[in-house]
This record gives structure tokens, C-alpha cells and sequence, in this order.
């Protein structure tokens, strides 16, 4: 019997500034078979239940471990038991957070503090509540982790948040769109936490590590809170400043930060802050695109080389240089009003020859259908904090439970909610666009011999995208909300591209690359020839991203090492013929004759510069055995 649990997990940090507990490691361990103990555990009240297990302890309970899965963004999650591979019978669980690592909850450091060693903390026992399907029994469970527990977990991992909602002083509602700017008021020099902008309900969380607080001249050298003379106190001293569109318009004097609400404060802290002036703004700006991918946080313009469609102007190299790939999620800000009426908007995309062209001279433009984009949950809402929290979810091609964004042709109309309660959370998903619909297809590569060039190559292909908002239903007041420059995008499948060359003949691949070779003394003597004085490897590998391109030889002896590879048509393919030259630090080793009677393993591996905007395309890879 294969038992299924679904269902989503939170943090609750403040009143109001419930999170989601994303990528995230979750375990699920059986408990006692005893069923007093079982009815016992599940009874009682998670604040009943929050016990830290450490590295011993981890260690210990390991045949306990049923299996564990990690949440997404959202903090969803979704794991299936086997019931008779886990002699397993649908009793009570214990679900368990485990950190071996720092997560990046909004902090953007993700260093192991000194010390850290793994730990998980037991967060509840539960008894699903099973229902039967075609496919075996499925619950659900959704769980908010307490402030308190919660706030231990980011001690443990060098995490120190700041949530709080921001208000106008006299007419006490929420200010939308203002920069909140934490200060740590030091003697030498004040430290900047961080920043965030306040939402809809005027709220904002900021994240930050001990290091943000701990800066002196000597940084990074020498890291240590520099507050006032004669003070043991070690956490930071707060106050804030504002500003909106980058433009600070009122700071807090630092004195603030000496009162007893804001001095030498703990890793969690919730404020409640009101301006008496404020300028008029909205979040920036209302229903916008300014954002390609979630992790990755490419922006459409600044982030795209003009020159080649291409990556760039990130900080970290390896992000850099890459096409794009598969699923894009665009990404940005959704209002529910456009001149105080319900708003609805669409993106198009137009295909250039020249990644340079202008996207101000493009005079056509197709619109993206609903067929072209993918399942992409954009919103939710909070119905109910008690006695559980509850909540509904709004999507672009909704499963079960998730509530449908509605279509107005190639339009989504953005969910309305103006009732009691909470408001609606836009979550700054607009629409994961599939990629391949506007740049796939496929090329036969099956006669492709290693060693050859894969000519004639293929290329990128160039797509300006934009986003269009309008009243529903009123062309008349259609504007634009954000564009990109061409993009540089590939999703064309080599398909039956050889593989495993003489030695495993009849094998291909179906990838965005080519990665193929064959090793000159089986083409000659057969796949099952002994290698004796010689080795020579046959190579291709191509893509119009081609990153780098490399081989390794396993086995006994080594390293093994090759003559380089060589690239006719650098940055698309490499391909030719190159000699064994063993280990250089070795007299003779570059000698075949003087390699073990054994077996190796010859591989060759591509690096593709392709991007999804949350990840680089994994490496691709060939290989072929030979005895010696």
C-alpha cells in the first residue's frame, strides 16, 4: 500500500507575517508501535512537542527514518511511503525539520556559522486522516511552526529577522511600496541590515546574519558589535530609515535605537512602525514585469547582454553568459486595481533576427496563449489563523483545491477579494512561460560520427517579451508594464545522437547538446580489442552555448590525463582526435603499455551555458569502456 502526504508548511514570526518554510528538508520518522503512546503523542499540542534532536541523536534514530522530501518555495511539500517496502500501516508520523546546511529563508549569506553541526527539531506527531484512491491512501497537513520554535531555528542557523507593518500615523492605514531600511547604531559605524518594501498589508520582513551587525574597519578580518563604551550587550541596536524608489525621505533618529524595544535585540523582532508623511506610492509598481526566474533574479533589461541575447551583470560569474532554456517563470508585482477597477493582463513576445534590434522599432507582436504557459500559482489568501490557519491558493491552470485565475481570451484577470479578512498575497509569480513553444524542434543526428563536426550547427533564436495591463475588458486603457531585449533562447533536441561509441554500439541520446565519442583502437580492432600501446579518443560535443568541454579517465593509476581539446568554433563545438598523456609527474606514464591490466572508464563531459532562470542545465556526458 503506497500512503501519500500532502500539504504545506509555515513560520509564524509576528502577528500577521506568517511565511512559508521554503526548501526546506523534511523527515518523517515512525514512532513507538505502542498505541497509548501513539494516541498520547498525537494529542497533545505542538508547543507539547518541539524537542531538538542532535548529530548523535540523528544518527541513532536512523533505521526510525521513513523517507524525507524537501519544500519547495511555497513551502509545499508532498512525500509517499511504501507501506510494505517500510513496513509501514498508515499509523501516527513524527515530522521533523532538519538543517545539515544554512538555508536561505531571505538572507541572501548562506555560511555554516562556526561550529554548526546538523540537528533536526521535531515540530508534531500526527495521525493522517486517510482517504482512499486508485493509487493508494492520500491526507493532507498543513502546519504553522510557533514564533518560538521558529525563532530557535534561525538562532541555530545565523538567521536574524526584522518583521513589522508600517502605517500612517493618523489614519492608521497600511503605507504600500515604501523601503523599510534596518540600521544597527554602532559607535564607529552604523551597519545596514537590510532592506524590504512593505506590501499590501503595509508589511515587510527583513532577513540578515550576525556578520551584517559585526562590521568594523577591520572587517573582514576582525567581526565584532561595536556598541558603546563600557557595554557587554552582543545583538544590534535598531532603528530605520525610509525611502521609495530608492530616495530616502525620513530617517529615525539613532537615539531610537537606545530605548529598550530596539536595543541589543534578538535574532527575531517585530516592530510596529507609523509615518506621519508618507509619499503616495504603490508597489513597484502596480501589476509590472522586472524579473526573469525566481533564484537566479534576472532583470529583463540590465540583466541581458544586448549584444548576444545572453546573460550578464551578475556579481557571480557563473550566472553569467547563459541562454535561456525550458520553462521561464516572469516574475513582478500584480495589483487588483488599474484606475480603481479590476485589472487583467497578458504578455507577447515578437521573434528578431539581431539581438542589437531596438524593441521600441518592433511593430508585431504575438500574444502568449493560455496553451503556452505553464501551471504557475500566482497569489493566496488567509481564510482562517484559528483555531488552524487556513488559506486558498490562486493559479494559471489550477489542480484540486487551487482556485482558477480566469482567461479573457490570451488576458488573465487578476483574482478580486474586498471583503473582511485578509488580502489577497501576490507571491510575484505572473506566468511560467514555455519556452520551447516559441523556440523548439528537433535535428537527427544520427549519422554523427565522433571525432567529425556536427555542421551544419545550430543556433539561438531571439525573443523580445512584454507585458500589457488594462482595465478588464476596456482596450481603451491598455498601457505597458515591462519589457525585455531579445532574448537568447534554445530548446532545440539533438535527437539519436550516438553513444558509448564502438564499445556499446546502438545507444544514442535525445539532449540540448551533443556529447558523443568512440576511442580509435575499438573502431579498429573492434569493441572488445584490448587496448596495448596506444589510446586515442574521438570527441564531439556542441551546442550554440557550449561551455567547457572536458575528459577524465577513471580507473587504476592515474591522474589520466589527454591533449586539449580543441575548438574550430569556439563557444558552439569541439571536436577532433587527441593521445593519452598519462600522468606528466610519472617517467613514462604517458606510455599506455605502462597502464595496468585493468579496466577504464574513458568520459567525455559539456558544460551548456543554458538557464531556466533558477538553475544551469546539467553538464552532459558520454563515455566507453576498454581493457587493457
Amino acid at each position: 500500500m503506497k500512503y501519500t502526504v500532502t500539504g504545506t508548511l509555515y513560520a509564524n514570526i509576528c502577528d500577521g507575517h506568517r511565511q512559508p518554510l521554503r526548501n526546506t528538508t523534511l523527515r518523517v520518522y515512525r514512532i513507538e508501535n505502542d498505541q497509548n503512546a501513539a494516541t498520547a503523542f498525537t494529542a497533545a499540542q505542538p508547543k507539547e512537542l518541539a524537542k531538538v534532536y542532535e548529530e548523535k541523536d540523528i544518527k541513532a534514530r536512523k533505521s526510525q527514518l521513513l523517507t524525507e522530501i524537501t519544500t519547495d518555495r511555497n513551502g509545499n511539500y508532498e512525500f509517499e511511503i511504501d507501506g510494505d517496502r517500510k513496513d509501514y500501516d498508515g499509523g501516527a508520523i513524527a515530522l521533523v525539520l532538519f538543517y545539515k546546511e544554512v538555508v536561505d529563508y531571505g538572507q541572501g549569506n548562506t555560511d555554516t556559522p562556526n561550529n554548526f553541526k546538523p540537528f533536526e527539531v521535531l515540530i508534531d506527531i500526527v495521525h493522517p486522516k486517510w482517504k482512499e484512491t486508485n493509487d493508494g491512501l492520500i491526507a493532507t497537513y498543513n502546519q504553522t511552526i510557533l514564533r518560538r520554535i521558529w525563532c530557535y531555528i534561525l538562532q541555530r542557523l545565523d538567521i536574524w529577522v526584522i518583521c513589522g507593518t508600517v502605517l500612517n500615523c493618523e489614519s492608521q492605514q497600511p503605507l504600500v511600496g515604501i523601503e523599510v531600511i534596518a540600521m544597527d547604531d554602532d559607535i564607529i559605524t552604523d551597519d545596514r541590515l537590510g532592506s524590504a518594501v512593505t506590501n499590501a498589508q503595509g508589511r515587510f520582513c527583513i532577513y540578515y546574519r550576525s556578520i551584517d551587525f559585526k562590521k568594523t574597519f577591520l572587517s573582514p578580518y576582525i567581526n565584532i558589535e561595536t556598541t558603546p563604551v563600557f557595554s557587554f550587550d552582543n545583538g544590534p541596536d535598531i532603528y530605520f530609515k525610509f525611502a521609495v524608489g530608492g530616495e530616502e525621505f525620513y530617517a529615525e533618529s539613532p537615539s531610537e535605537a537606545q530605548k529598550p524595544s530596539r536595543k541589543n535585540v534578538g535574532n527575531c523582532l517585530c516592530v510596529h512602525l507609523c509615518l506621519d508623511d508618507a509619499p503616495e506610492t504603490t508597489l513597484d509598481p502596480p501589476a509590472a514585469f522586472y524579473q526573469i526566474g525566481y533564484a537566479r533574479k534576472y532583470h529583463p533589461v540590465l540583466n541581458i547582454d544586448p549584444a548576444t541575447g545572453r546573460t550578464t551583470g551578475k556579481s557571480n560569474a557563473d550566472l553569467n553568459e547563459q541562454a535561456f532554456y525550458s520553462n521561464l517563470e516572469l516574475r513582478g508585482s500584480l495589483s487588483q486595481k488599474l484606475n480603481g477597477n479590476p485589472v487583467e493582463y497578458k504578455f507577447q513576445y515578437a521573434e528578431v533576427s539581431d539581438p542589437t534590434t531596438d524593441v521600441s522599432t518592433i511593430g508585431s507582436w504575438t500574444d502568449v496563449a493560455p496553451g503556452d504557459i505553464a501551471p504557475t500559482i500566482i497569489a493566496e489568501r488567509i481564510t482562517q489563523l484559528f483555531p488552524t490557519i487556513e488559506h486558498e491558493t490562486y493559479a494559471i491552470h489550477p489542480t484540486a483545491g487551487q482556485i482558477g485565475v480566469n482567461f479573457n481570451n490570451n488576458w488573465l484577470q487578476v483574482p478580486q477579494y474586498n471583503g473582511p479578512g485578509f488580502d489577497i498575497f501576490f507571491n510575484g509569480a505572473l506566468i511560467r512561460l514555455i519556452s520551447r513553444n516559441l523556440a523548439g524542434g528537433n535535428v537527427d543526428k544520427s549519422g554523427l560520427v565522433p571525432g567529425t563536426s556536427s555542421a551544419p550547427l545550430e543556433q539561438n533564436r531571439y525573443f523580445a517579451v512584454r507585458m500589457r495591463k488594462r482595465e478588464v475588458g476596456n482596450p481603451a486603457s491598455e498601457v505597458a508594464a515591462g519589457f525585455s531585449r531579445p532574448l537568447a533562447i534554445f530548446n532545440t533536441v539533438y535527437q539519436n545522437v550516438p553513444q558509448g561509441g564502438t564499445w556499446a554500439p546502438g545507444a544514442t541520446s535525445n539532449e540540448l547538446g551533443i556529447a558523443t565519442l568512440d576511442i580509435q583502437e575499438l573502431v579498429n580492432g573492434g569493441s572488445c580489442a584490448n587496448i596495448t600501446n596506444s589510446l586515442r579518443v574521438n570527441y564531439t560535443a556542441a551546442n550554440p552555448n557550449l561551455g567547457s568541454v572536458w575528459l577524465t579517465m577513471s580507473g587504476q593509476g592515474g591522474p589520466h590525463n589527454f591533449e586539449p581539446i580543441q575548438f574550430p568554433t569556439p563557444g558552439e563545438e569541439a571536436y577532433g582526435q587527441v593521445q593519452y598523456t598519462g600522468n606528466d609527474a610519472i617517467v613514462d606514464a604517458d606510455d599506455v603499455s605502462n597502464l595496468p591490466n585493468c579496466a577504464f572508464e574513458v568520459r567525455l563531459n559539456a558544460e551548456l551555458n543554458l538557464t531556466n532562470g533558477e538553475q544551469q542545465h546539467p553538464n552532459i556526458w558520454d563515455r566507453v569502456l576498454f581493457c587493457k
